[in-house]
């Protein structure tokens, strides 16, 4: 029989693990308002980028930024908001220097100013091992994974002044060997390690590293992977709203680091200080103790 969790319990943090929407990340609950909040999101047009703005149109956000590559779906998930919420539809390249930077400038014109991105977009690249791999299809993988996540995130910082919040989505898959799947693995862990260097050098911005879960297409929105339709039980809404109570300050103990949505925020929160001081979402160097000591082996 085939374990559903077999991608999702090895990575708990907390006991308590979610496949679907609770309380404390529900978009109505009145904790996770938007209210004076413009969000950008990355991937409008995708299943996650639909219910993102969907969550966040639900929360009330002063304006949403719909970022993807075709202006049609961008603008079929602006209709679905029915007016309820001011929204600016922008077709971007996301590698591309000008484009990422026009996007910005029109946010402003239209805005003035955006508090949060949640940066969903993103290819799959799969199927062929390394060396039997296209390398223009293999570097594709990181010119949208990785240069799109660097150009999006250097522009927010230099349009907004360093201020704000940045969720960008990586993945487990960064963790698995699993063959011919390295293009992909390898720019989810890149980005992770970028969004920590972020952290770093912007002091006053609050960034994270999301694992959006495992989920299947949303009414025909968004990537699947037949081989994966097992574990697919994540609900697309969970993310949503986990994307939602980031933005809140009851977050900040997870800045510049991973979160996944399968974790309970109640128990990340009763453990705040711990996760801390221990730096328990953060990467580590090797599965060893590093020191002037070494490791302190067990025989």
């Amino acid at each position: 029989m085939i374990d559903p969790h077999k991608f999702t319990s090895p990575y708990q943090l907390t006991k308590s693990m979610h496949r679907d929407v609770y309380p404390a990340v529900d978009a109505r609950r009145p904790e996770l308002s938007a209210k004076g909040k413009v969000v950008i999101v990355t991937g409008a047009g995708g299943g996650l980028g639909y219910r993102v703005v969907e969550a966040w149109a639900t929360a009330g956000a002063a304006g949403i930024v719909l970022v993807g590559r075709t202006e049609s779906t961008l603008k079929h998930t602006a209709a679905t908001m029915a007016g309820s919420i001011p929204t600016l539809v922008v077709p971007t390249n996301i590698t591309s220097v000008d484009a990422v930077e026009s996007m910005y400038e029109k946010v402003k014109e239209r805005f003035d100013h955006a508090h949060v991105l949640v940066d969903t977009a993103g290819v799959l690249c799969f199927g062929s091992t390394l060396a039997k791999s296209e390398p223009d299809e293999w570097w594709g993988a990181f010119e949208t994974n990785v240069r799109g996540t660097y150009l999006l995130s250097r522009g927010f910082i230099r349009a907004f002044e360093g201020v704000g919040t940045i969720m960008n989505f990586v993945s487990i898959a960064a963790w698995e060997n699993a063959p011919g799947m390295s293009a992909y693995t390898v720019a989810k862990s890149a980005i992770m390690r970028l969004t920590e260097m972020l952290h770093s050098e912007q002091p006053d911005l609050r960034v994270f590293s999301l694992h959006p879960g495992i989920s299947a297409r949303d009414e025909d929105r968004g990537m699947f992977v037949p081989a994966f339709e097992p574990f697919c039980k994540d609900k697309q809404q969970l993310t949503a709203g986990v994307t939602l109570w980031l933005s809140t300050s009851r977050a900040d103990f997870l800045k510049g680091g991973f979160v996944s949505v399968n974790w309970d925020v109640s128990e990340l929160e009763a453990h705040k200080d711990e996760i801390q001081q221990k730096r328990l979402n953060k990467l580590a160097m090797l599965n060893a103790r590093l020191g002037v000591d070494g490791q302190p082996w067990a025989g």
